[in-house]
This record gives C-alpha cells, sequence and structure tokens, in this order.
C-alpha cells in the first residue's frame, strides 16, 4: 500500500484510448443480466446508477485493509455510513486492540456527510460518484465512493497505524493511511452448491509487522459445495488446504477461519488470521472478493497472544476462457497504490489512466492483451510501447462485469479491481 514511481509510458500509443475513455464512471458497473459485453450506446442517455438510494441498500464487501465492511449511502440527506463487521485495524494508534470492528458503545459504525462529485467528464458521471467528507485523513486525498447498479466501490475512511510489539516482536512502523480501497455488493451469494468450482485467484497483501512487506497472491482454487477448498500456488506449484472449510456468515460472507497468510511464518505465535469470501452477484454471474483479516493480539484476556498479521484483498473468476471482445468496456476501480484508475479495453488493447484526468497521456498506461490463456480465463497482459513478452507482465481475469489485474513491478506486486462501467 505504499507508493510505487510508475514508469511513464510513451504518450502517443496512449492518446487514442485516453480520448475515447472520457466518458467512463468509476466502478458503476453491474446491473441487469447477459453476458459480460457493453451495452450497445443508444441516443437516449440512461443513468448509470439508481437515481437515488438510502441506508435500505447495503453494499456488503472487502477492503485493501483486509476488512469486511457494508457502506451505506443516502442521497437524499447527503450522508454515508460505514459498518466495520470484522477488521485487525486497531481504532487507535499505539495498539493493536480493540480493532475498528468492536462494537461496543457502536464504534465499528463511522459516519459523515457526501458531497456530490465534480471533478469526473460529464455529468452523467458525476451524478454517481461522491466524496465521504470527512473520512480520509489527507485533505488533499478525499475518499470517494462511485455507485452503479448493484455494485460500489472507490474508498473508505482510513487509519493511522504503530505498535511498539509484544515479546520482541510484532513492531509496526508509523504510517498513515489516508483512505482503504474498498468494493462492495447490494446483492451476495452464500449458497456454496452454486459457488463451488475452479477458480483462478489474485491479490494483494501486506504485512505491518513485517515492515509492510508487500505480497502478491497469484494462484488457483478448487472449492467444493461442502466449503473445503484447495489452493495451489502458481509461482511454487504447491497444493495445499490452506484453511477451514468457508462457511456461510449472516453477514451475506463465507468465513474461512486459521487461513494461512502468503508470508511464512507469521510474526508471532501459530495462524490466526482468517479469510471470507464475499460473492457479488452481477449480470447473472458471480463476483468472488476475498480478503483476509490479520490477528494481532498483546494481551492474554483477550486470547493467544500473536501477530498473523497479513492483511489484504483479492478477487477470483472461473477458470474458463475469455473470447476477445466480449469484455471491451471502460471499467474502474483503485488500485494498490492508492489512487483512482480507469481502464478503457477494445479487443487486444487496454489503457489504465486517471478517471479524473483521463485526457492527460502523461497518466496512461498502454497495455496488450493475449487471450490465448494457457491457462483458461487468465489474459496476459504486457505494455504496449515494450517489445513483447518484456517486464512487466500481468495477468487480467474477469467476471460479473469487474475485472482483478496483476502486475509484477520493479518496486513489488501491483493490483486493482475494476468495475465496469459501460
Amino acid at each position: 500500500m505504499h507508493q510505487i514511481i510508475l514508469p511513464r509510458p510513451s504518450t502517443a500509443p496512449a492518446r487514442a484510448l485516453a480520448v475515447a475513455a472520457t466518458a467512463m464512471l468509476a466502478a458503476c458497473g453491474g446491473g441487469g443480466g447477459g453476458d459480460d459485453a457493453p451495452a450497445t450506446p443508444t441516443a437516449a442517455q440512461t443513468r448509470l446508477c439508481p437515481a437515488s438510494l438510502d441506508y435500505n441498500t447495503t453494499f456488503t464487501g472487502g477492503t485493501g485493509s483486509g476488512e469486511l465492511v457494508k457502506v451505506q449511502i443516502d442521497t437524499t440527506r447527503m450522508t454515508w455510513q460505514v459498518t466495520f463487521l470484522d477488521s485487525s485495524v486497531p481504532r487507535q494508534t499505539g495498539t493493536v486492540q480493540p480493532t475498528r470492528s468492536d462494537p461496543t458503545n457502536g464504534l465499528n459504525v463511522m459516519r459523515g456527510t457526501l458531497k456530490a462529485e465534480t471533478g469526473l467528464p460529464t455529468e452523467k458521471l458525476n451524478q454517481c460518484a461522491f466524496e465521504l467528507s470527512g473520512a480520509s485523513l489527507d485533505p488533499n486525498r478525499p475518499a470517494k465512493l462511485f455507485v452503479g447498479e448493484g455494485v460500489a466501490g472507490g474508498t473508505i475512511p482510513g487509519a493511522r497505524i504503530q505498535f511498539n510489539g509484544v515479546l520482541g516482536a510484532g513492531a509496526v512502523p508509523d504510517t498513515t493511511f489516508p483512505y482503504f480501497q474498498f468494493i462492495g455488493f447490494a446483492q451476495t451469494e452464500t449458497d456454496l452448491s452454486k459457488i463451488a468450482g475452479q477458480y483462478n485467484g489474485t491479490g494483494f497483501h501486506e504485512v505491518p509487522s513485517k515492515q509492510f512487506q508487500l505480497v502478491a497472491q497469484d494462484y488457483r482454487m478448487a472449492l467444493a459445495a461442502d466449503g473445503s477448498f484447495t489452493v495451489c500456488d502458481n509461482a511454487t506449484g504447491t497444493c495445499e488446504r490452506k484453511g477451514n472449510n468457508f462457511v456461510p456468515q449472516p453477514s451475506g460472507a463465507l468465513l474461512s477461519t486459521n487461513y494461512k497468510a502468503e508470508s511464512q511464518p507469521p510474526t508471532l505465535g501459530s495462524t490466526l488470521g482468517k479469510a471470507y469470501l464475499i460473492v457479488g452477484k452481477l449480470r447473472g454471474q458471480l463476483v468472488p472478493i476475498m480478503i483476509r483479516v490479520g490477528y494481532a493480539n498483546d494481551s492474554l484476556a483477550n486470547g493467544p497472544l500473536g501477530a498473523d498479521d497479513e492483511i489484504g484483498i483479492g478477487m477470483m473468476a472461473p477458470a474458463v476462457a475469455i473470447t476477445e471482445g466480449t469484455v471491451n468496456g471502460e471499467y474502474v476501480g483503485v488500485d494498490s497504490n492508492f489512487n483512482y484508475r480507469v481502464t478503457a479495453l477494445v479487443g487486444a488493447a487496454a489503457t489504465m489512466m486517471d478517471p479524473f484526468r483521463p485526457s492527460d497521456a502523461s497518466l496512461a498506461i498502454p497495455y496488450r492483451l493475449d487471450f490465448a490463456q494457457q491457462v483458461p480465463g487468465v489474459v496476459r497482459t504486457s505494455r504496449r510501447e515494450a517489445p513483447a513478452g518484456s517486464a512487466p507482465t500481468g495477468k487480467l481475469m474477469f467476471t460479473g462485469g469487474v475485472f482483478g489485474f496483476l502486475e509484477q513491478r520493479d518496486g513489488g506486486p501491483y493490483f486493482t479491481v475494476g468495475a465496469f462501467v459501460q
């Protein structure tokens, strides 16, 4: 989650898609049924999000900080509310307990006012985007929420994290996160008989007690209808059962306890972190988002002492081949560098850019996509200005109008989830 300096691409290849992408909306994906092909533009402009929302609509989802949350907004009263259902992010700097999900005195709920967005290229786009006033710890980088039909994405309140450690281990350097990445769904699926299958997965984790070590997720999962699963790491080729069976929760998510982290061994103690699957229902398909909630405890009064604090977010998609041209469109999300990003995808070409400055080609990164798919469902990427096959290379996967993208860069793994706009 630290800033990574990106190489500047040549502007000529990026300019065409950068200009074409001025008509996109952050995270306004989902809704309706059918396949992943974008709707044919019509003369009549239709809204990309509901005309109004209130707290009767709840977006249940996950964050880059490994938190299970529900987000609600009221577009009449112009207010927002975030409820932390499970989290290892401490409520106060210098501590590890209680966390933001401790419900004592209702302190697991944060509230504020909404401000209408005005910085996107058109009113059609701005009417589905909002600033969460008071949510960011950096006034120059406001938290924003982008709402679509059945999906919401953007950022939620950040945190300043620091801890001196326990038993000589588990110290966390003083670090401020202005906000955390978020994606959530108005409807989720918890019936494992409908979710079971073969999946590809990518994600991005970090370990606070290991100097915020960055860790990529790149794997295949076989998930059974009884909640049991096997994870095969694509880097090492090893396959293992990483946690206890996934079990449906009242929150609308699935929980696996004692879920093994990517970075081994834990800083202190045994594996006590957990994983949640939040399986969104969008465009007639399922969209599994996986988060890992870490564990950190310095008092026996709260349970075993330990620091198994790896946290993060990822996405899975069915291991089914994607046909070139069926995923064309514009997608928006927030990346592992905390930047808002839009991706314009046409055929075997894509360009990633700043949604608030889409015509600025100097901020764009053009990609070429390889739909050959040696692994069904995994589309390989490379930089369009670089020789074919040269680094950095990445992986794209799609389901329900949402993509997950992982790229290995010099500064470490880069990850983002994008939701279809139009």
